[in-house]
């Protein structure tokens, strides 16, 4: 039993859209992995695999009532990569931080960010029309990704021993999961 008399009892809070972590505080260059700005589309990239779990800003997090955060890649890009949900919780891995269960997200980005890091490059999208585009070709190309893959499942089920499975790419391997 706990004595709570006079004060106030909540809930825990959800952050669902956090980069704690990836652009940890205090930030340095070698520290700031929320953005892989190197192409339009990274939907390889899992944020889980950036997060600093030392990060004081977890704690400061905690103070303030965020018990559970999903930590997504920055904005840069057209597609930024997968995010993670993770316990607020002292950890020195990110493993240790994960939320049993909790399903991955896929960060997205459309309008100034996309067209200001990417058009500052002379490179698509640098107009909203291009990041429309830029969306319908990547969902275009994971779904013929996933008939491949149908395809090929259909055949080995089938007992057919000479088919080839699909060239594996982790970029369309995320964009279906997410």
């Amino acid at each position: 039993m706990i004595d709570a008399k006079g004060r106030w009892v909540t809930p825990g809070l959800i952050d669902i859209h956090s980069h704690l972590g990836v652009y940890p505080s205090p930030t340095m260059g070698g520290t700031s992995d929320g953005n892989e700005a190197t192409a339009p589309v990274t939907a390889n990239v899992w944020a889980e695999h950036s997060v600093h779990p030392q990060d004081p800003g977890f704690a400061a997090a905690l103070a303030g009532g965020i018990t559970s955060l999903e930590i997504l890649p920055g904005s840069a890009n057209l597609i930024g990569g997968r995010s993670v949900v993770l316990k607020n919780v002292a950890a020195s891995t990110t493993q240790a931080m994960k939320f049993p269960g909790a399903p991955y997200g896929l960060k997205m980005a459309c309008g100034e960010n996309p067209k200001r890091v990417y058009g500052g490059k002379g490179q698509a999208p640098s107009t909203d029309m291009a990041n429309m585009a830029g969306y319908r070709a990547q969902w275009l190309e994971a779904t013929e990704y996933i008939r491949d893959y149908e395809a090929y499942d259909s055949k080995r089920l089938a007992g057919d021993k000479d088919v080839k499975p699909p060239k594996r790419d982790l970029r369309l391997d995320t964009l279906p999961a997410c």
